[in-house]
């Protein structure tokens, strides 16, 4: 076990340090891009800054031009050719993590857009819908898709930026279901408090959580650790990772990674989990996760 986790601690480190090698190649090297609006308008030039609400680019003719993400419909990456002209370069498109509120299965503390709709459905089985009702307040509902009534939760997230890159932030999750087997109703509540470090591109977020149920707070507790960079102009890696601790806790750690493909109103997530489940005979499972998500709304 420990050889896992000490494996597991080594690749985030590893992917880190690479990420940084890309950001720091991609800053030295003052890599161009061409950027196309909704209107048909294109825009050449050094790309300052990017993130999932704008885009800032600083071109010959106009100086630092700043863009809102929703305009965007693409971003291709471009080199120069022998006259010394932009030249598209490999047609490497790009495009910003529009969603890094979410990682696999928990949130940052980072918000819904304000006034915007966010659908998301994870293996079919759970589907959900969040929306930003200001800069610092979302709240969203979901449900078990092929059978609404077998489990509903309803959320809400509030959080607050305390520095440029320091977010902090309280998510509150209601959950009731029924019993497939003998029908009996279950509720139970889970309220965690969060901070994500960084910026919506590249971030890392720690929180804990605990469960409540009708009658008493659990003594069950869920540290969280999450790690999102930017690896390439259009892939996010994702690695969320928790300690459960408790007396009824089963699954003392789970561990994940994997990919976010970035597009310009939606992305896809495909990752794998490795719960580690206690007892008397200690277990690692491998269990897939694919996500899709869609932003409602210009």
């Amino acid at each position: 076990m420990k050889l896992l986790f000490f494996g597991w601690l080594l690749l985030v480190s590893l992917t880190a340090s690479a990420q940084d090698d890309f950001y720091k190649k991609d800053q030295s090297t003052r890599r161009r891009y061409t950027i196309t609006l909704v209107d048909g308008t294109k825009l050449i030039g050094e790309l300052i800054r990017q993130d999932s609400t704008e885009a800032v680019i600083k071109t010959k003719n106009l100086g630092q031009v700043t863009v809102k993400a929703d305009q965007i419909t693409s971003m291709v990456a471009v080199g120069t050719d022998a006259s010394g002209r932009p030249a598209e370069e490999n047609g490497t498109v790009g495009y910003p993590n529009l969603f890094p509120q979410y990682m696999h299965l928990t949130p940052t503390a980072y918000q819904a857009e304000r006034g915007k709709g966010y659908f998301r459905n994870s293996l079919v089985y759970i589907t959900q819908f969040d929306y930003g009702i200001t800069d610092n307040w979302s709240v969203g509902a979901g449900f078990f898709t092929i059978i609404p009534s077998a489990l509903f939760s309803l959320n809400t997230k509030v959080s607050v930026p305390v520095s440029k890159t320091v977010r902090l932030g309280v998510q509150g999750q209601y959950i009731i279901g029924n019993n497939l087997f003998d029908n009996a109703q279950f509720g139970t509540s889970y309220l965690q408090g969060i901070a994500t470090i960084g910026t919506p591109q590249r971030n890392v977020t720690v929180g804990i959580g605990s469960v409540f149920t009708r009658r008493s707070l659990s003594d069950t507790k869920v540290f969280t650790f999450g790690l999102v960079r930017k690896v390439s102009p259009s892939l996010s890696f994702i690695s969320e990772n928790h300690i459960f601790i408790g007396r009824r806790v089963d699954t003392n750690l789970s561990l994940s990674g994997g990919v976010r493909f970035n597009r310009r109103r939606h992305s896809f997530d495909v990752a794998v989990l490795f719960p580690f489940i206690s007892g008397g005979n200690n277990t690692i499972f491998l269990f897939p996760f694919a996500s899709y998500q869609l932003r409602i709304g210009k």
